[in-house]
C-alpha cells in the first residue's frame, strides 16, 4: 500500500488544533450507503464481457461480477470546521476477490468557508463523474461508458487535496489541485502503480448546467507476473534479438503518463446531455489511446430512456517491436491485443425510479471491436480467439439504492 506524504498528517492535525471554529457544529456522525445489484450478457458464447481492471472475467453468462457492488460510508465530525470521512466497498476486483476495500479515508479539515484541505485516501478525480463512478444510483447508466473510463481504471489517490470553490456571476466554480499515488491489482498477475500523480481540475456549474477541464501527470510503474507474460519473455529471449528493447515497453517501473479529460452535462428536468472527452498519453507499458461518449435522454416522470455513443480509439501501440519467428510475434500480437481497448459502441437504456433511492436499469449494447484489439471483452480461449473486427452484443439490468 502507498503511503501519505510524510508532512501532510502533521500539518493538517496542526491547523485543526490551532484554528477557530468557523460554523456550527455538523451532528456528530453520519451513515449513507449504496448498492447495485446488476448483471450483463452477452450475446455470444466464446467471449466475456469485462470492465478492464475493475473485475475478474466472469465464467457465468449472464454475469453478475462487473457492475454489483455495495458501500458503505461514515461521516464524524472532528469539532465545527472538520471530519473525518471512511468508505468501504465490496465488488468482485480484478483478481476475483470480494474483499471489501477501503477507497475513502480521509481528513477533511476548512480553514475558511470557501477552502476544504484533505489527507488521506480519496476518489481518483480524473473524470468528471468520479466521484460517483460506484454510486450507479446517482447516474444514468448501468455503469459509466467503458470506452471512456477504461483509460484510467484507478480508484484511489493517497495523498492531499485542496477544494476551493467561489462564485463568478451566478457561476460555482471549484478549482482542485491534487497530489497521490496509488496500486492497482491486474487480472493474470501483476500490478500498476501510479507515483507521485499530480492534477488540476476546474469545475463550472449553473443550475442546469456543468461544464469540467483536468489535467494529470504522474510516474508510472507497469508490472506483469503472470504465466503468459513470464512464457512471452522467455519465448522473446529465446528468438528475437531486441528481446530487452520489447519487454521494457511493455514492463517496468520507468514510465510516466499524462490525462486529460473535457466534461459537459445538462439535465433541467426534461432533456439529459452528457458529453466526456478523455485523452491518454504514456511513455512505455501501455497504449496511447483517447475516448469520447455522448449521451442524450429524455425525463418522461419517473423515466428516462437514453442513447450513448461512444469510441476508444488507439493512438499508438505500447510496442512497435516484431519478433522475426511467426509464431512468437503472434504471441506477442495477442498479448497486447488483449490489452488494447478500442472499440465503437451504442447503447440504448431506460432508467425507472420506481421508489424513494431506487432505481431498476436497463440496457442493450452493440459493440463493434476495432482492429488489432480486444476492447471491451475478453476470450474464453484466449489462445485461439478471434477478436478483431468484431460485433459483439450485450443486454444488462440493474437495480440501484442508496440508504
Amino acid at each position: 500500500m502507498n503511503h501519505l506524504p510524510r508532512a501532510a498528517l502533521p500539518l493538517l492535525l496542526a491547523l485543526l488544533v490551532a484554528s477557530p471554529p468557523l460554523r456550527a457544529e455538523a451532528p456528530p456522525f453520519q451513515f449513507s450507503g449504496f448498492a447495485t445489484l446488476g448483471m450483463v450478457a452477452t450475446g455470444q458464447s466464446d467471449v466475456r464481457f469485462i470492465r478492464p481492471s475493475i473485475n475478474h472475467p466472469g465464467a457465468e453468462n449472464p454475469d453478475f461480477g462487473p457492475d454489483t457492488v455495495i458501500g458503505v460510508q461514515g461521516n464524524i465530525a472532528i469539532g465545527p470546521n472538520a471530519n473525518a470521512v471512511v468508505q468501504f466497498t465490496s465488488r468482485e476486483n480484478a483478481l476475483g476477490s470480494h474483499e471489501p476495500s477501503a477507497n475513502l479515508a480521509f481528513i477533511a479539515y476548512r480553514p475558511t468557508p470557501n477552502l476544504t484541505v484533505r489527507a488521506g485516501r480519496y476518489r481518483v478525480p480524473f473524470f468528471m463523474l468520479s466521484d460517483t463512478i460506484d454510486i450507479n444510483y446517482a447516474n444514468p447508466w448501468i455503469r459509466p461508458p467503458t470506452e471512456v473510463y477504461s483509460l484510467n481504471p484507478f480508484t484511489y489517490l493517497d495523498g492531499v487535496d485542496l477544494l476551493y470553490h467561489t462564485s463568478i456571476g451566478g457561476v460555482n466554480i471549484e478549482i482542485h489541485p491534487y497530489f497521490g499515488n496509488t496500486i492497482l491489482s491486474i487480472y493474470q498477475g501483476g500490478n500498476s502503480h501510479l507515483d507521485s500523480a499530480r492534477g488540476l481540475n476546474i469545475t463550472a456549474t449553473t443550475e442546469h448546467l456543468t461544464l469540467f477541464a483536468g489535467h494529470a501527470e504522474t510516474n508510472f510503474a507497469l508490472k506483469w507476473s503472470g504465466d503468459d507474460f513470464l512464457m512471452l519473455s522467455s519465448l522473446l529471449h529465446a528468438t528475437t534479438p531486441n528481446a530487452n528493447a520489447i519487454l521494457n515497453d511493455l514492463s517496468g517501473n520507468k514510465g510516466f503518463s499524462t490525462f486529460s479529460a473535457l466534461g459537459a452535462q445538462w439535465d433541467d428536468g426534461k432533456w439529459l446531455l452528457i458529453g466526456e472527452y478523455s485523452r491518454l498519453t504514456s511513455r512505455r507499458y501501455t497504449h496511447d489511446a483517447h475516448a469520447w461518449e455522448v449521451t442524450a435522454g429524455r425525463h418522461f416522470g419517473n423515466w428516462l430512456p437514453y442513447i450513448t455513443l461512444a469510441r476508444h480509439t488507439e493512438d499508438s501501440p505500447v510496442t512497435s517491436g516484431r519478433s522475426p519467428v511467426p509464431q512468437v510475434d503472434g504471441f506477442l500480437r495477442a498479448f497486447t491485443a488483449a490489452r488494447n481497448l478500442s472499440q465503437r459502441s451504442v447503447t440504448l437504456g431506460t432508467r425507472w425510479d420506481f421508489y424513494r433511492n431506487a432505481a431498476l436499469k436497463l440496457e442493450f449494447n452493440h459493440a463493434r471491436i476495432s482492429g488489432d484489439s480486444w476492447g471491451s471483452f475478453f476470450a474464453r480461449d484466449p489462445m485461439n480467439a478471434r477478436m478483431q473486427d468484431r460485433s459483439i452484443n450485450t443486454i444488462g439490468a440493474s437495480v440501484d439504492v442508496t440508504f
